[in-house]
């Protein structure tokens, strides 16, 4: 049994699942909201705290199973990421499993604030004399040995809270492994076509906006906004003067994207007491300039990183602001291209269908980027075992 744990601002969602054959299949979700995180920090241990060991008593009253080990997938605005090349001399002409170490340990050596630590390495190519594309360099003859990884660090102070919000639900429980949501979202949502092709991730979740540029299967780009769904929200909040939890329930039955396609229905709320009313459309209104900013940060990302240009394949939105009716007129319209909504759909456990929804994409996608590392080390320790040493190298020990 392996439980999945995803830390979002909004909600903590957990889903058990049985991976004793070989076709995994989920036996339990739950999702509890919390008020402890914000924009993917912690900032109430125990409130964050109760919310984990509500969701995994759920997880246990619905599998009969006592949860003791936890995989969790986080964002945050505290995540940042480079790109990175190592590079060594090939020794007797013919790349070894040593000159592989080599390169992919010199990749990481980049300096980084003494408050971050690496999260994940992801191995982009190797190029061996210059010539790029080079999959698994093994074997293959040449002078200089160069390899390229995505380095994704986060604060060491999340790392810290994460473990102690842990250890404050439950004394039985312990952190197996930490990952970056986004690189699971990628693999549950986008195809392979897409991400060679060239392709804008968009996760706009409750408190950040995560962005990944894929091309060429390689990760070439990431990076963490701090504002989102709930940045819409507060504005929604100001403008009514209302709570922000009735404007995020207005938000999700009324709201639209897009002012254009909304309709003049006039809408009751209650403020202070008394009721008021407002136009959908204006409503929509307010909705779509908070969301034009988030979309338009994201195009300004990528022109800033001079990748405009190689998104061939556009943008595709997923998180639950993809929910919204009009954001995928809003998104051709702010990013002048092909925009797509995004659901996790590729290769998922079986008995996941009541899942297959934007909001669920990291928590579905933490799923899927479990069961690739499991495949790659199962096949790869049958081989001569490199890529089993090279996923010793990217994890980070807890």
């Amino acid at each position: 049994m392996i439980c999945l744990l995803d830390l979002g601002t909004s909600k903590i969602s957990s889903i058990l699942i049985k991976n004793e054959t070989n076709t995994p299949e989920v036996i339990a979700f739950s999702s509890v909201e919390t008020s402890g995180i914000k924009r993917g920090s912690i900032i109430n241990i125990s409130s964050t705290a109760k919310a984990v060991l509500a969701g995994i008593n759920q997880i246990e009253s619905q599998s009969n199973e006592k949860i003791k080990e936890l995989h969790i997938g986080l964002s945050g605005e505290e995540i940042s990421s480079t790109n990175s090349i190592g590079q060594v001399k090939i020794s007797d002409k013919e790349v070894t499993i040593r000159d592989i170490e080599k390169a992919l340990n010199m990749s990481k050596t980049m300096n980084v604030p003494n408050d971050k630590t690496l999260l994940y390495a992801v191995p982009s190519e190797y190029l061996i004399d210059g010539q790029n594309g080079i999959v698994d360099p093994l074997g293959m003859n040449g002078v200089k040995l160069e390899a390229r990884t995505h380095l994704i660090h986060f604060s060491k102070n999340t790392k810290e809270n994460i473990l102690k919000c842990i250890r404050l639900a439950s004394n039985s429980l312990s952190v197996t492994n930490l990952y970056y949501n986004q690189l699971g979202v990628a693999e549950a949502v986008l195809s392979q076509e897409q991400k060679k092709l060239g392709v804008c991730l968009i996760d706009i979740g409750a408190g950040t906006t995560d962005i990944t540029v894929y091309k060429n299967n390689s990760i070439l780009f990431s990076k963490v906004l701090p504002y989102a769904g709930d940045y819409v929200t507060e504005s929604i909040a100001l403008s009514l003067d209302i709570s922000s939890r009735e404007a995020e329930q207005i938000k999700k039955k009324y709201g639209c994207a897009l002012s254009d396609i909304a309709t003049e229905d006039m809408l009751k709320i209650n403020v202070s007491g008394s009721s008021q009313s407002i136009s959908r459309k204006m409503l929509a209104g307010q909705i779509e300039h908070s969301f034009s900013k988030i979309l338009r940060h994201c195009v300004s990302c990528l022109e800033e990183n001079g990748l405009i240009n190689h998104i061939s394949g556009g943008f595709v939105l997923t998180g639950g602001s993809a929910n919204l009716e009009g954001m995928v007129d809003l998104g051709e319209r702010v990013t002048n291209g092909n925009f797509k909504i995004g659901l996790p759909e590729n290769n998922l456990p079986e008995k996941s269908a009541k899942l297959l929804k934007p909001e669920f994409s990291a928590l579905l996608g933490l799923a899927k980027f479990y069961a690739l590392e499991q495949d790659k080390e199962f096949t790869f320790n049958q081989s001569k075992g490199i890529i089993a040493r090279v996923l010793e190298w990217i994890r980070t020990e807890l």
